[in-house]
């Protein structure tokens, strides 16, 4: 009868030791991939500098933006909503020089236009 039991408590333990292993290499797997997921965003990321040409409610920004792109079509801008507010602007500069010379071209029209 002692056998037995001793038995049982080995398998016990065997069994939590190699639930708790297993779990500490999923942990050990899923914090290398979140740790190349944040990587991956990083490179990705925002990097440069754009121009906003407006910051309002929805229809004045969808307005904006039609006029915008006849206007300037050779400047690539996109509609962004962040609460409360709907914002136009550019595409990506890399340099803030090429975010001011796209300035200086459209700041006649949208005085308002800034470098961010």
């Amino acid at each position: 009868m002692m056998m037995m039991r001793n038995k049982y408590y080995y398998i016990a333990i065997f069994i939590t030791v190699f639930t708790f292993s297993a779990s500490g290499q999923s942990t050990t797997e899923s914090l290398h991939e979140l740790t190349s997921k944040k990587r991956d965003y990083n490179l990705k990321a925002k990097n440069g500098f754009c121009i906003q040409l407006y910051n309002g409610d929805e229809e004045t920004a969808m307005e904006r933006i039609n006029k915008f792109r006849e206007l300037f079509p050779e400047v690539k801008v996109k509609r962004i909503y962040k609460v409360p507010e709907w914002k136009i602007q550019t595409v990506i500069y890399k340099t803030r020089i090429e975010a001011d010379r796209v300035l200086n071209k459209i700041n006649k029209k949208y005085p308002g236009a800034r470098v961010l």
